[in-house]
């Protein structure tokens, strides 16, 4: 017969043991403080190897200091909007390999055909960008048409610049509803079926004027932002989304992912659901605030098998994530939202690897940098 009072006096100290592991894990996940993490000589050593020689970068309108080790990734996005939502992209690129690429989408444009006959050709007009160098830089923009099932009436305005080995490229939708086919369609909703097409181009042109070429390591002193390979003059209050990523060059799996943006969010980073950074895949090793230049920098930094491989798949190879928010809750034009992370993949061979504490410590390092570009914005 079960002795229920030795039972329930197991159980109920089975239970006490398993609240306190619970809240001994939780201390040591939230009551650490990364701004204490010590390394023995022999790894404060080898990070200070890493970062010693670290270059700033300019991102949008804040500075951060990598590691010259860490190479801007070619591919990036950029949305811009002022009226709407304008997309641009750079790549470094020679006059060569620009001129073909030109004619070959010219060509494809061309050839491309309307589904409905009455529509016309597909590519309406191309207008050249005014030069006084084709040598130093030369542009070219496509009006076309917004897709092949699309009425004409919706129209895409395909702008390309190439200058001092950069290609620019800027994409802004239009409308022209000014052909006889929408003569009636006018007279019943004539604000649908107008004419903004010299008002987007003038718009493209001026976007031209402002972006100019800029190599990952140039910092501007003057107002404006940076974006990849590019920098736009003078202060600006409209909406932004841009994101790129810098890979260590020789460690793989070993990167940054930042994003850039104007969004508020409803929560602050170390309120969100822990799936938002764990992927359901790891778990938190530390979440914490502190503060540095001014800035709330919110922490949450996990391991677990986060990696995708060449497919894009989920991989089983074990690693962290270290992530950062800052104003995620209350961006303004002079104090976006920056969101960025740190991926670093355990190598097979542990022995080459930095340890959990070394990853802390160059995290911190690394973003504790971040400050705001002060010339980024014109004098009030």
């Amino acid at each position: 017969m079960i002795n229920l009072t030795k039972f329930y006096k197991y159980y109920f100290g089975f239970i006490a043991g398993l609240f306190a592991l619970t809240v001994l894990t939780s201390c040591q996940i939230f009551h650490k403080d990364i701004r204490m993490t010590k390394l023995s000589p022999t790894q404060q050593q080898q990070v200070n190897e890493l970062l010693k020689k670290s270059a700033t970068r300019c991102i949008g309108t804040y500075l951060i200091d990598l590691p010259i080790e860490f190479k801007v990734n070619e591919e990036g996005y950029f949305d811009y909007q002022s009226n709407s939502i304008i997309t641009i992209a750079t790549n470094q690129q020679y006059l060569p390999p620009f001129k073909q690429m030109i004619a070959r989408r010219e060509q494809e444009l061309r050839n491309t055909k309307p589904v409905d006959p009455l529509d016309g050709n597909y590519l309406k007009h191309v207008y050249l960008v005014h030069t006084n160098n084709p040598d130093k830089m030369q542009g070219i923009i496509f009006e076309r048409m917004e897709s092949i099932g699309t009425p004409d009436v919706a129209r895409i305005l395909e702008g390309y610049r190439w200058q001092d080995e950069v290609t620019l490229k800027i994409v802004i939708k239009a409308d022209d509803g000014s052909g006889e086919k929408y003569a009636k369609a006018r007279q019943i909703d004539p604000e649908s079926y107008g004419n903004n097409v010299p008002q987007k181009l003038a718009e493209l042109h001026k976007l031209f004027d402002r972006i100019k070429p800029r190599d990952d390591l140039t910092i501007p002193t003057t107002p404006g932002f940076c974006f990849l390979h590019g920098f736009m003059q003078g202060e600006d209050r409209e909406w932004k989304d841009m994101g790129f990523i810098y890979l260590h060059n020789t460690i793989n799996n070993f990167y940054f992912s930042i994003d850039y943006n104007d969004f508020k969010e409803g929560d602050a980073l170390l309120d969100k659901p822990e799936g938002y950074v764990t992927q359901g895949r790891g778990h938190t090793i530390y979440k914490g605030t502190r503060k540095s230049n001014g800035l709330l920098l919110e922490d949450w930094i996990a391991k677990g098998q986060f990696l995708l491989n060449e497919e894009g798949f989920y991989s089983d190879d074990w690693g962290y994530v270290f992530s950062l928010g800052i104003h995620m809750t209350d961006p303004t034009y002079k104090t976006p939202q920056l969101r960025l992370e740190m991926y670093y993949k355990i190598p097979d061979d542990e022995t080459q690897a930095y340890s959990e504490k070394q990853l802390m410590v160059i995290w911190r390092e690394i973003t504790n940098s971040i400050r705001i570009r002060e010339s980024s914005f014109e004098n009030e």
